[in-house]
């Protein structure tokens, strides 16, 4: 694979060429605690998401992540809805992996980037020293009103109206973060509502989402659901929620950590699906008893 590089204020980004497309992907530190995070659908980037992360994380460590096919930076990703698209998704997360040689890395995943990571780390344990889902695809069985969701995102392109309205409505746009993904409403700042009307703009954020939704569920439930697999995974494992996220029920992921040996629930307090965004030194700190319980 080869690379262009580019340095701005301590974090570098690297265009990864890999099979699957250019991969946008960013650096910042050398330490030796090593976290590779990814990002959510839909409007979602690597530095959207985890922006505050990467500011809070001190120089004892070395914080990876890259844009998915389809978002940010990366190649758009035409075809990829439908059974292989989280297979995908995983086989990105070990080519950027293998670019940069982790191994023993704390792995952390939002939303989509949930049901990616705990689908790496169920192909490859032996290089995922801790499991991070955050606000987790992949642990609800049925989508709200599971019959007409399934229904809406596959018969209709309503999605992609939504997220064309997002980008020319401020309102809408601020109404949307304030509903699903920020709890705290003085977070809901004005550049970072014209970041997301940004990336909604053109279709390349709707046409994301649309393939995340067509590839997440069938007629009778989500895809993937990891309830029966969860025992498998031998690292230790935090889930982390949002108190008054409304994407992913709080009892799916309490059943989760259930089913999940040794794991346990962290809730961050008045935050909703951006709940790293929200809580960023909170998250760190988390990270960083992973380190220090499993050094």
């Amino acid at each position: 694979m080869e690379y262009v590089r580019e340095t701005k204020e301590n974090l570098e980004k690297e265009i990864i060429q890999t099979q699957y497309g250019n991969i946008a992907a960013y650096k910042k530190g050398t330490g030796k605690k090593t976290v590779l995070l990814l990002h959510g659908a839909g409007c979602d980037s690597a530095m959207l998401s985890w922006r505050e992360v990467f500011d809070v994380f001190t120089d004892d460590f070395s914080v990876f992540a890259f844009d998915f096919l389809g978002y940010g930076f990366s190649d758009k990703a035409d075809g990829l809805a439908g059974d292989g698209f989280y297979d995908t998704h995983i086989a990105c997360v070990k080519s950027v992996a293998d670019h940069f040689r982790l191994a023993d890395f704390v792995l952390a995943g939002l939303s989509m980037g949930g049901a990616v990571a705990i689908g790496f780390a169920l192909a490859y344990p032996e290089r995922v020293k801790a499991l991070i889902p955050v606000d987790s695809w992949g642990l609800s069985e049925k989508m709200p009103y599971h019959r007409f969701s399934y229904w809406y995102v596959n018969h209709t392109h309503l999605t992609l109206t939504q997220y064309r309205w997002c980008a020319k409505y401020k309102w809408l746009a601020r109404w949307s973060i304030s509903y699903a993904l920020i709890g705290h409403k003085k977070l809901i700042t004005d550049p970072l509502v014209d970041e997301v009307m940004r990336a909604c703009a053109g279709d390349r954020a709707g046409k994301s989402m649309l393939n995340y939704q067509r590839s997440s569920a069938d007629q009778h439930r989500a895809k993937p659901y990891y309830s029966e697999r969860l025992k498998s995974l031998k690292m230790p494992v935090i889930y982390v929620t949002g108190e008054k996220d409304p994407l992913v029920p709080q009892k799916d992921i309490y059943q989760a950590a259930r089913e999940t040996p040794g794991s346990r629930v962290e809730v961050f307090e008045g935050c909703k699906h951006w709940s790293v965004k929200e809580r960023p030194s909170e998250f760190c700190k988390i990270v960083e008893t992973a380190f220090a319980d499993h050094a």
